[in-house]
């Protein structure tokens, strides 16, 4: 199968879209939020964020941070700003303006034809245990992926 990368200006376009309040549908790649998302194999879907109700704990967003689009972990908070973290990441939070924040992960498709609400408490608490096994993550993530998880 043939790799394709695709520029940031795609990302522009479906931000742009959601601004417009569409939903868009990604392919993603990277490998910032595995094991939850499994870059190069799983789409995603995007709902636009209405930049007034309060991020749901435990949530991606999509947002824009350092001129890159990215999705990531909401965290927390700090003043105004939102904290994120990639599930694949060990130490670097980003904090955004809330102004920057453009839309909200609603649904995974994992290549087996499963599908991930996004929404479902049960999916959020996961990732809030997945966040405090932070200290382990580095020998979890290695061994997920050799093990094929």
């Amino acid at each position: 199968m043939r790799k394709l990368v695709v520029p940031n200006v795609f990302f522009e376009e479906a931000a742009e879209a959601l601004r417009e309040g569409k939903s868009v549908r990604l392919h993603v790649d990277g490998q910032s939020m595995y094991p939850f998302i499994r870059g190069g194999k799983d789409e995603i879907e995007v709902v636009p964020y209405d930049g007034v109700t309060p991020p749901e704990p435990w949530c991606c967003p999509f947002y824009q941070w350092g001129g890159n689009y990215m999705i990531h972990r909401f965290i927390g908070m700090n003043g105004d700003k939102w904290r994120m973290l990639g599930d694949g990441n060990l130490y670097r939070i980003e904090e955004v303006p809330q102004r920057e924040i453009i839309g909200l992960l609603r649904t995974i498709y994992h290549t087996d034809g499963t599908e991930q609400d996004c929404r479902d408490p049960r999916w959020l608490r996961r990732a809030q245990w997945w966040y405090w096994l932070r200290s382990i993550r580095r020998f979890l993530i290695p061994l997920f992926r050799l093990l094929r998880i």
